[in-house]
């Protein structure tokens, strides 16, 4: 099967979207023998072509690349003006959109016509679902958005894929919901396990072996909330001189975060993190005792099945997608609070803290969560199995 998927960033940006199409293409390609090709932008010191794990690689020009955007189009962004004309030269059995939100009119029209003359097949993965709670704009922005763009593209897809049966039920309309498959966000659980150690990366950053290590990867935009969890942390430092956060990321509101913990009194226990090659990132997250992600909106988050994957109890907001992932009482693999609530999150990490054998209950089942439900082999083969629902 011929697959044209169409991401407006690719390699070598590693973005959650970014990740998941790599990840399920490049075992689609190795397991079904799929021949995919990804249609991207050209980004700064990249070529207009390459393989990567057999997956190819079209770059369409001239693309302006933007790192600060309004709130209601979460940076990065990047603009096109030709690649209408890029996609008239490839052919699929199936193209995969991946943005319902950058992908406009001329796009649709050229695919429409594709199916419609040629038979192709449309496919649409929502990985964002319809955000609510973020802010009034932003809330009712998308909204307005979703119903002049992104329902279009639900109307012409063949099938849809959905990060989280909550994207699902928020954001897909009830006359279309017979075209979804579920398929969350995955985790390569070789690279991410519970046997790595996280000794020399507390070493490189400062971290006595004794200390209580909070973890957070995550881009520092509005919408992961991360001044809620330094709110939270400066409370757990003041109960725990041994704690110490490692905030993985960068973007727009990292000055803002570290006058924040400047504010705080909590500079010297906040390990500001960027520019991990990506092979090094499994060692951070041994490197933690609990992984903390205070975002106000997920529909399904990537660094979750990471942290599982790498025996991690999650605590996390009771929003999105997060229940599905982090699971309930019986096999619950962290703990889940309100959104906004500082004060929650630091009462869930410091119960943590106190109760070891909870931790490493959590950490388990995780683990075995990760390896049955998000092993980026279960998810390439739903994946799978959404194509052959149309093709």
């Amino acid at each position: 099967m011929r697959i044209c998927h169409l991401d407006p960033l690719f390699y070598p940006y590693h973005g959650g979207s970014e990740k998941v199409v790599y990840e399920v293409s490049k075992r689609l390609v190795a397991n079904q023998g799929h021949d995919i090709t990804v249609l991207t932008s050209r980004l700064p010191n990249t070529v207009p072509s390459e393989t990567l794990d057999g997956i190819k690689i079209v770059r369409a020009s001239p693309s302006i690349y933007l790192e600060k955007m309004p709130a209601l189009f979460p940076p990065p962004y990047t603009i096109v003006p030709f690649f209408n004309f890029t996609l008239m030269q490839q052919d699929a059995d199936i193209f995969h959109i991946h943005n319902r939100f950058w992908y406009y009119y001329g796009t649709m029209l050229e695919l429409a016509m594709r199916k419609s003359l040629q038979g192709k097949k449309i496919a649409i993965t929502l990985h964002n679902a319809l955000p609510r709670g973020v802010s009034f704009g932003v809330d009712n922005g998308a909204l307005a958005y979703d119903l002049l763009v992104g329902r279009r593209w639900m109307e012409l897809a063949d099938v849809i894929i959905a990060v989280s049966a909550y994207t699902r039920d928020v954001t897909v309309p009830k006359s279309l919901k017979h075209k979804v498959h579920v398929a969350h966000n995955g985790v390569d659980v070789t690279r991410f396990n519970v046997t790595a150690s996280g000794a020399g990366v507390r070493k490189k950053l400062g971290i006595g072996a004794d200390a209580f290590v909070v973890l957070e990867n995550a881009r520092m935009v509005e919408q992961k909330g991360y001044r809620y969890l330094l709110d939270a942390f400066a409370m757990l430092k003041k109960k725990h001189k041994n704690a110490e956060l490692v905030a993985i990321g960068k973007g727009p509101l990292k000055q803002q975060l570290l006058d924040l913990a400047a504010k705080l009194g909590i500079s010297k226990s906040v390990h500001f993190v960027t520019g991990i090659p990506e092979e090094e990132l499994p060692l951070y997250y041994r490197a933690a005792d609990v992984f903390a992600h205070s975002a106000i909106w997920e529909p399904c988050a990537v660094v979750h099945p990471e942290a599982l994957a790498s025996g991690l109890p999650v605590v996390a907001a009771a929003i999105g997608g997060n229940p599905e992932q982090i699971g309930g009482e019986r096999d619950g693999c962290g703990l889940l609070v309100e959104p906004r609530d500082a004060k929650a999150m630091f009462e869930a990490i410091d119960g943590l803290y106190a109760d070891e054998k909870l931790r490493k209950r959590m950490g388990a089942n995780a683990r075995r969560r990760a390896v049955k439900e998000f092993a980026w082999e279960v998810v390439a083969g739903k994946w799978n199995k959404a194509y052959e629902s149309v093709g």
